[in-house]
């Protein structure tokens, strides 16, 4: 079937004024360069090439320098990780276990890899946990939680066992967690002492206001 014909509209009276509508003013430059910033700006937040495994970064030219699990930056399990030894797999029961475990444990000066992973760094990874998302940085055979943990025999040691297990990865296994709250004390004492400092000088100006303009 064919359609119907346009609706032809009359024109308009020759003695009514025709309303010429003003044509769009062009696009000033600077709102083209503002367009331009906030465009980088927003590329600029997603992730580098290098982190995404991308060929160009990959090649045989230059290998990738990101971390490639939650284990971060260096060794998984090098020789000086501690938490490996065999007196440290549960917790001491001997009058010689409990000397060693003190003694070389939790004196143990903390490795470059403990530092950089509690400073902390962009595009640090992170691993579920229940209370924390923080991954372990060491983990092999040797470790305390590798496989089946290792129970202890007497009652007393099974009792506390909660206990020695929080101490025991704070400081000695994953100490690095230990002093990455540590990180977060000193933050804040940074950024406390010159809020403080000015309430001390106000406090003392109001004095000085007070005793030369009495009311």
């Amino acid at each position: 079937s064919r359609l119907p014909p346009r609706a032809q509209h009359p024109p308009p009276p020759p003695d009514q004024p025709q309303v010429q509508r003003p044509a769009p003013a062009p696009q000033a430059p600077h709102a083209v360069a503002m367009s331009m910033r906030r465009t980088c700006v927003r590329y600029a937040l997603r992730r580098s090439p290098v982190e995404l495994g991308n060929a160009i970064f990959t090649g045989s030219a230059q290998r990738s320098i990101g971390p490639k699990q939650a284990f971060g930056y260096g060794e998984v399990n090098p020789s000086n990780a501690p938490g490996m030894a065999p007196y440290q797999a549960k917790p001491p029961e001997n009058f010689e276990d409990t000397v060693k475990y003190i003694s070389r444990g939790m004196t143990q000066m903390p490795t470059r890899k403990e530092i950089i992973e509690a400073i902390g760094y962009p595009g640090q990874k992170h691993s579920a946990g229940g209370i924390t998302t923080v991954g372990r940085i060491y983990y092999g055979p040797g470790r305390y939680d590798y496989g089946r943990p290792v129970m202890p025999q007497g009652w007393f040691a099974n009792w506390f066992y909660g206990f020695w297990e929080f101490g025991h990865l704070m400081f000695v296994a994953d100490r690095w967690i230990f002093f990455r709250q540590l990180r977060h004390l000193f933050a804040t004492i940074v950024c406390f002492i010159p809020m403080w400092l000015q309430m001390q000088w106000n406090v003392k100006q109001w004095d000085d206001f007070k005793k030369s303009h009495v009311q």
